[in-house]
């Protein structure tokens, strides 16, 4: 599946984002913009889609947000 779009709200420092992804991208942005955050979003279901147990498997990943407020929306395309 090729993510096509992500959308975050009250992920880190992202109170709201809508982000359309294209076949290449480009992450740039000065120091402390939410580019690390970004990736992190991305980082967090890559370990929860693994296919053997992801979060469930040892200690979960620094990546792990504990808010419970945190909404994570991605579309893609098969």
């Amino acid at each position: 599946m090729r993510i096509s779009r992500i959308r975050l709200e009250n992920w880190r420092n992202f109170r709201s984002l809508s982000l359309p992804i294209a076949q290449r991208a480009f992450i740039i942005g000065p120091n402390a913009s939410g580019k690390s955050n970004l990736l992190d979003a991305f980082r967090f279901l890559k370990a929860i889609a693994d296919p053997e147990g992801g979060l469930q498997r040892g200690s979960p990943p620094e990546v792990v947000y504990r808010r419970c407020d945190a909404y994570m929306h991605v579309s893609g395309q098969t």
